[in-house]
């Protein structure tokens, strides 16, 4: 054998190689190929599912914008309320602290005049009757035509009452 022919030999192998090679890639390149107008759908419609979800996103923020907002438009009333309420509350308090501090001593004045009386006869005196302070409207019972239950009306309030329902509510 010559080396003529041995390379000739390799070379001829080589190409052997070099033509299955190059069918392998053309086969996988038409694959490819045939693949492509797939693989555009897909993206396309990964665009559109993206595009979506963007909207979605800016509707959501939009949502909780607004949902925010409402919540603190409540949470504003809920402050008032509450500050109306502790006003109240405070008023009622002190309200309370009077009447009883004038129960007290109206009790007190009663029992010094019944010790400065005690030398006359309960028939020789009139029944003396204090008239009730009342910083908030009487309730009165009304019997009912049914018998024993009883209902309760509110009379009108007084005119500070009034007042002081009026200003809080311009507050607001």
């Amino acid at each position: 054998m010559t080396l003529t022919l041995a390379v000739e030999i390799v070379v001829a192998v080589l190409l052997v190689i070099t033509f299955t090679i190059s069918l392998v890639l053309n086969r996988r390149l038409g694959n490819l190929r045939a693949n492509q107008e797939e693989m555009r759908r897909l993206i396309g419609e990964f665009d559109k599912a993206l595009t979506k979800a963007r909207q979605g996103m800016t509707e959501l923020k939009t949502a909780s914008a607004g949902a925010d907002a409402a919540h603190e438009d409540r949470m504003k009333q809920a402050r008032i309320l509450r500050d109306e309420l502790g006003f109240m509350i405070e008023t009622a308090d002190r309200l309370a602290d009077r009447l009883a501090g004038e129960a007290s001593g109206n009790r007190a004045a009663r029992q010094e005049h019944v010790q400065q009386r005690g030398h006359e006869r309960p028939a020789d005196r009139a029944p003396e009757r204090p008239q009730p302070v009342t910083p908030f409207p009487v309730k009165r019972p009304v019997a009912s035509a049914q018998g024993g239950s009883r209902d309760f009306k509110i009379e009108p309030r007084s005119e500070a009452e009034r007042e002081l329902l009026m200003a809080l509510r311009q507050a607001r």
